[in-house]
């Protein structure tokens, strides 16, 4: 949606993604797994147990994103592309139906993870890839050809994010051959922090300036200052990944902690009962 949630609503898709990333590659890391695709079968596990987080979450913010671009603000319908009594049959809505083909193709990627994890007897990873894959190809391709009839300023935008949809399908096209590799992990959780910040931030440029002034795309020093802000999220997405590598640090360290407690207090406890046992047999 051309609109202030229409940016918003996604930028937050985008920032949980990329929190779910950026945490489970670092507890792998951390114990010692580089291996992104765990085989495992549904049998030991069950259905609803087998169902990934991250296909649900797809699914559902896919589905929910194209209902809202068909049919929000409430009494608003706009599902259909063309007048069939315009004898020109000139398209509607191309925006809308622009959106909907990006989140329909995360929305089939989240179908194909649970399809995979919790469908197929043996978990089949070159499908879950091969479906968020297609879906950062598709919403590079869709932007690039988004920005017609546009200002300057959402032209720049757009483009920024679409630079970043292309790095981030980039990486994803590497993990088909090297799919364990965690500088690749991190790089595409960075990208896609990325994406979610800017997005956010580009709500608020187009839509509600902080200022109270609509950026000038007339103005060499606004379109410039775009690019420079954008400068500004790589840097700053870099620090949150950062973080959020020490903080799941910290909880693996205090877990890994406990895990030792418990076994010396059973070790303990088991040569306590060994001494007693051999005390008895003396006594016998």
């Amino acid at each position: 949606m051309g609109t202030f949630i229409g940016h918003i609503s996604p930028g937050l898709a985008f920032l949980s993604f990329a929190f779910l990333y950026a945490v489970r590659y670092s507890w792998m890391v951390l114990n010692g797994n580089y291996n992104q695709y765990s085989t495992r079968k549904i049998a030991s596990r069950g259905f609803l147990k087998s169902l990934p987080v991250e296909g649900v979450m797809k699914l559902i913010y896919g589905f929910m994103a194209v209902m809202a671009e068909f049919f929000f603000p409430p009494g608003v319908q706009k599902f259909r592309f063309f007048r069939s009594d315009d004898p020109d049959f000139h398209f509607l809505h191309p925006n809308e139906w622009q959106h909907v083909t990006m989140y329909g193709y995360f929305c089939l990627s989240g179908i194909l993870d649970i399809v995979s994890q919790a469908c197929l007897r043996t978990r089949f990873p070159l499908l879950e890839h091969a479906g968020v894959t297609a879906a950062f190809f598709v919403t590079t391709l869709l932007l690039k050809f988004h920005a017609h009839g546009k200002e300057a300023v959402e032209v720049q935008v757009h483009f920024l994010l679409l630079f970043t949809c292309a790095l981030t399908f980039a990486i994803l096209i590497i993990e088909f051959w090297f799919p364990n590799q965690p500088k690749l992990w991190f790089t595409k959780s960075w990208l896609v922090l990325v994406q979610g910040t800017w997005l956010l931030h580009a709500a608020f440029i187009l839509y509600r300036p902080l200022s109270g002034h609509q950026w000038d795309g007339t103005n060499p020093a606004d379109l410039m200052f775009l690019t420079t802000f954008y400068c500004w999220h790589l840097a700053f997405n870099a620090g949150i990944i950062v973080v959020l590598y020490w903080v799941t640090y910290l909880v693996h360290q205090h877990l890994r902690g406990m895990f030792k407690k418990d076994c010396y207090q059973l070790a303990e406890k088991g040569e306590l009962e060994k001494l007693t046992a051999e005390n008895a047999d003396e006594e016998l």
